[in-house]
């Protein structure tokens, strides 16, 4: 799953959401230098993760890639996720996406000064671009993944699975909402039992 997904999945805990937020770049134990909530938000993080990598669904849709994109087909499908979330919000949410977005939006920059380095550096993209809303549509998903390639090591051409993508969407949709219905419940036992 990808930043939408992640602070979706949070529930209405801006702070553990947060955390969700940062996980990526909050490696082994340095999770503890952190508020409570925001623990919780890294290691829901890391939960979601190891949910979502063994999921049957997400690891059949990750093989649809890997011929054309290797190692990053995982990548992709968690942004193809953040899409069909954004593109089928009303489906989860009583509140909007543009208000939704702007609510963790500012509270990102609330607390900038206590974010990891990379993330305060990216935030800028993720803000004035509004990814939150920019996953809804495809012209957004795509734009998004140019900018990705612009920071990966190796060559990706993550956007050019976007053409791609669209033709599979028939397939993939559905399946989407079986998976997302699946994690959703995975996330409600995890939160209750931690």
């Amino acid at each position: 799953m990808n930043y939408l997904a992640h602070v979706y999945l949070s529930g209405n805990n801006e702070d553990i959401a947060l955390g969700n937020f940062i996980a990526d770049s909050v490696k082994g134990n340095r999770y503890k230098n952190y508020p409570a909530l925001w623990q919780k938000g890294i290691l829901l993080h890391r939960f979601i993760d190891s949910y979502t990598d063994s999921h049957e669904i997400f690891r059949s849709h990750t093989k649809l890639f890997f011929n054309t994109h290797r190692h990053y087909s995982r990548v992709l499908v968690d942004m193809f996720y953040d899409h069909l979330l954004a593109k089928n919000w009303t489906k989860y949410s009583e509140i909007s996406l543009n208000q939704f977005s702007e609510e963790f939006y500012r509270k990102l920059v609330l607390n900038k000064n206590d974010l990891p380095i990379n993330v305060r550096s990216s935030l800028q993209y993720l803000i004035t671009g509004n990814w939150f809303k920019s996953y809804s549509t495809i012209e957004g998903l795509k734009k998004i993944l140019l900018q990705m390639e612009t920071r990966t090591n190796y060559p990706s051409e993550l956007s050019s699975s976007v053409e791609k993508f669209v033709s599979l969407l028939p397939i993939i949709e559905p399946q989407f909402f079986l998976f997302f219905e699946d994690i959703q419940n995975a996330v409600k036992q995890n939160l209750i039992k931690n």
